[in-house]
């Protein structure tokens, strides 16, 4: 006998979630998550059927029933009855296709693509648990399989007072205010509506639309006294409809609104999250529903591949900060720490990964012809086994602290949230602090704030997580301000600094390293040739009228000392030390010197320049917008001059010469946070290449030694400690 699901006492409410799984020649493919659709919750009208307007109606009998979709239809029909329902469109895309983006858009429309398929379902006492499996039909060309199996699992409960033992539900969002009353009924088919309308790509048409049924739904969800199970359905249908909101405002170029839509899905699943646990539903789908959020940094990128500017895609990465802090917590708070570290990477240096994947040519006048892939869990995996480094990754919310240390097999740990409190003030002490010491009191005033800074940001992560060998180069991956601290210089619990535990190199996300190590794998082995750029003369003049820059005689006297450790040094000084020096060198050296002044503008970062020898066709201000123009030769590249390191901290990282120089071919920078002074730094410039043209030392691992050497000396950090590697290492 055919009865529908559901079959009972009427009064009782029933709600039921569909997740659809992709299969490829029968076996399901873990790094396509599949769609969630919890289905409207609806009343059983009387003994044995189900009141109509629900979504659909699954029915059972004491076999597989036979399921048949009508291609172009809206209804289903589903079992030996076919009785007919109302199904909303389902909408799926692969976790590893940037979705959305150009066509062919990777979706899986049903009933619209769907032929045929069987179910076979139970039903034991108020719960059901069922199996659909279908056979897709996709449009010609689009990379998707052909198999589906929707997993379906439902409970029913008696409506009326909220069962004892449910907390009370968190707040559900406030709804906006909406014209006339939408019931339910009506509300499923606006929303049934307004997603035909998306997938016809009528999006100014459908936007109205969805937010009304938003509103509603939302309405619904917060009404007092409201059933658990109402409450869920309600937010989860809210949630699976803020992905259609997004396109529309994508498609219709308003990107705040775009923003606002995400920052909503995210408030939205998080009150869903805490309801649904709250009420004993969270473990049937709460897995589904984190999946839900993962495509949602996709809005953000297809946004940022459309703007063909450098500068406007800086800007895209700095405006979404806020959802990406908010999606980032999400995840963390539950449990999804990998999830959660792909989502802040997502919202951090994807502006400098697309000018890195440009290849330091002039920017493309064809927006979207240079954006970098996509990171998802699997390509994180992949770059992190292919780097080989441990890495420590930080993130800053607020007063919120989070750390991911992850090593090259794929073990990944977390710290966190952690309190920050004062982090930011110890940031800008250190930044005050280390241009003006003077006396023993700066000193002692400079370790306690690197003493601070070691306790809030090292002393947490235990040793065994991190390597046993202290030449071991470790990455460290900063997030806003943390890209100012002289992480080599950190005083650890035992008083010893960073430097004398690990080398350092810096990076602004781990989505650059593709392209450096496709940078770096793509040339021939290093040659031991030097080209310098040392002491430029007339130097330019600088800006707003201030102090002319004084010569570095000094450091051109004595620079053959450095030039003679090299087989082969070419050293262009005075007038020869223009820009015109970097081109034509076949075959290129393998480390570049600029040993001169610097000027970082933080309100005009691409104006920040490099000092060189002005010439009748150059200012000799080599700035940091015109440095993406060039190929600068050189896999290493020394920056001895102030404040090379420095510049405007945003989302996409730090704004200035470092971006500007490693996106313009190196794969290693040698950096300044601070003014230096001359003889510091070629103290350190001279030891650096003594390791650097002997060979057989990595950059990052060179300088370690040489600030080591230092820090056992006479040499205070301030001397020393400015000086960071970049990139690679």
């Amino acid at each position: 006998m055919v009865r529908p699901y559901g079959h009972g006492t009427a009064g009782y409410e029933v709600s039921y979630a569909v997740l659809i799984r992709p299969e490829l020649d029968g076996t399901a493919l873990p790094e396509l998550p599949g769609t969630l659709i919890l289905g409207e919750v609806f009343t059983l009208a009387a003994e044995g059927e189900a009141r109509p307007g629900a979504p659909f109606w699954m029915v059972a009998g004491d076999g597989d029933g036979e399921v048949r979709y009508t291609p172009g239809a809206v209804g289903v029909r589903v079992g030996p009855e076919h009785r007919d329902g109302v199904l909303p469109h389902w909408m799926m895309w692969p976790e590893t296709e940037a979705w959305p983006g150009p066509d062919p858009v990777p979706r899986l429309l049903l009933p619209r693509e769907a032929d045929t398929g069987t179910a076979g379902f139970r039903l034991d006492g108020d719960r059901v648990t069922g199996t659909v499996r279908l056979w897709a039909d996709p449009r010609a060309g689009w990379p998707r399989p052909r198999r589906y199996t929707a997993t379906v699992t439902g409970t029913r409960t008696p409506a009326g007072p909220t069962p004892a033992g449910v907390t009370a539900s968190p707040p559900v969002p406030a709804a906006p205010a909406v014209a006339p009353r939408v019931t339910a009924e009506d509300r499923m088919e606006l929303r049934s509506r307004a997603q035909s309308l998306v997938l016809e790509r009528r999006y100014a048409e459908a936007r109205p639309l969805l937010a009304r049924a938003a509103a509603s739904y939302a309405a619904s969800a917060s009404r007092p006294g409201a059933w658990p199970g109402r409450v869920v359905s309600d937010l989860t249908s809210l949630a699976f409809m803020t992905p259609y909101q997004a396109l529309c405002a994508l498609e219709l170029g308003d990107y705040d609104g775009l923003l606002d839509c995400l920052l909503a899905a995210v408030d939205v699943r998080r009150t869903l999250t805490a309801v649904s646990s709250a009420s004993g539903y969270g473990p049937r789908y709460e897995e589904e529903v984190r999946a839900g959020a993962r495509i949602l940094p996709g809005f953000v990128d297809a946004w940022r591949s459309r703007l063909a500017q450098d500068t406007a895609r800086i800007d895209a990465v700095d405006a979404s900060r806020p959802f990406h802090a908010a999606l980032t917590l999400y995840l963390f708070e539950q449990g999804a720490h990998e999830d959660a570290l792909v989502a802040s990477e997502a919202g951090r240096a994807r502006a400098f990964a697309d000018l890195l994947s440009a290849c330091g040519s002039r920017w493309p006048s064809r927006a979207g012809a240079s954006a970098a892939p996509r990171l998802t869990r699997a390509a994180l995996r992949s770059v992190l086994a292919r780097h080989g480094r441990t890495v420590v990754e930080y993130a800053v919310h607020g007063d919120l602290l989070l750390i991911w240390v992850a090593r090259p097999d794929g073990t990944l740990r977390t710290l966190g949230p952690l309190p920050a409190t004062g982090l930011g003030e110890l940031t800008a002490r250190w930044s005050a602090l280390a241009p003006d010491v003077v006396d023993d009191d700066s000193v002692r005033a400079l370790d306690e704030v690197l003493r601070g800074l070691g306790a809030l940001l090292w002393d947490p992560v235990p040793r065994s997580w991190l390597p046993s060998d202290p030449d071991e180069t470790v990455t460290v991956v900063p997030h806003g301000d943390l890209l100012r601290v002289p992480f080599p210089a950190l005083r650890t619990a035992d008083g010893r600094f960073l430097v004398e535990r690990h080398p350092v190199a810096l990076l602004p996300a781990l989505g650059v390293l593709p392209a450096l190590h496709e940078r770096r794998a793509s040339r021939p082995p290093p040659s031991s040739r030097l080209l310098a750029l040392v002491d430029p003369a007339p130097l330019p003049d600088p800006p707003d009228g201030g102090v002319p820059f004084a010569p570095l005689t000094w450091t051109r006297r004595r620079f053959p000392a450095i030039a003679s450790l090299y087989p082969r040094a070419e050293v262009r000084t005075g007038e020869e030390a223009a820009v015109t020096a970097l081109g034509g060198h076949r075959p290129p050296p393998s480390v570049v010197h600029f040993g001169t002044h610097a000027v970082t503008l933080d309100d005009d970062a691409l104006d920040s320049f490099v000092a060189l020898a002005a010439t009748g066709g150059h200012d000799g201000r080599l700035r940091a917008r015109d440095v993406l123009d060039l190929r600068v030769p050189g896999d290493v590249v020394v920056l001895s001059a102030c404040r090379t390191g420095a510049g405007r901290v945003g989302a996409d990282g730090v704004i200035g010469l470092s971006r500007s120089f490693l996106a313009a071919g190196p794969t290693t920078l040698v950096l300044t946070l601070c003014e230096v002074e001359e003889a510091a730094g070629f103290e350190i410039s001279h030891g650096l290449h003594r390791l650097l043209a002997a060979g057989g030392c990595s950059p990052a691992l060179a300088l370690c030694r040489v600030q080591r050497e230092l820090a056992a000396e006479v040499y205070r950090p301030h001397e020393w400690s400015p000086f960071l590697l970049y990139g690679l290492g």
